[in-house]
């Protein structure tokens, strides 16, 4: 298996889980290679998804798995954009672009 540079393993968005907020029906939750919220760490401790959702979600206008060529696979309220596979990385920055010109709402 190919190693992932630390920076891109933390900050970079590896996939979109969706989660449950109520009155919002496209919520995901960023996650990054390590299954934790953009920008923690596995070793920081269990992240509970819906604690940390109030800060960290990303509400969808329309459902996100419909978009074309932004997604390297989906399965199960999943979105990933890379996986270990170097192939997964080569149009990366392409599909992310792709993705962050799409109408989205940020919760800060």
């Amino acid at each position: 298996m190919a190693s992932t540079p630390t920076f891109f393993k933390i900050w970079m968005p590896y996939l979109y889980q969706r989660i449950g907020v109520a009155g919002r029906k496209h919520a995901y939750l960023p996650l990054n290679r390590d299954y934790v919220p953009l920008g923690f760490r596995r070793q920081d401790g269990f992240v509970n998804y819906d604690e940390t959702a109030l800060r960290h979600a990303v509400y969808f206008s329309r459902d996100p798995s419909a978009l074309k060529d932004v997604w390297w696979n989906q399965r199960d309220g999943s979105l990933w954009l890379y996986d270990d596979s170097t192939r997964s990385r080569l149009d990366y920055f392409e599909r992310l672009e792709r993705l962050m010109t799409r109408k989205m709402e940020m919760v800060a």
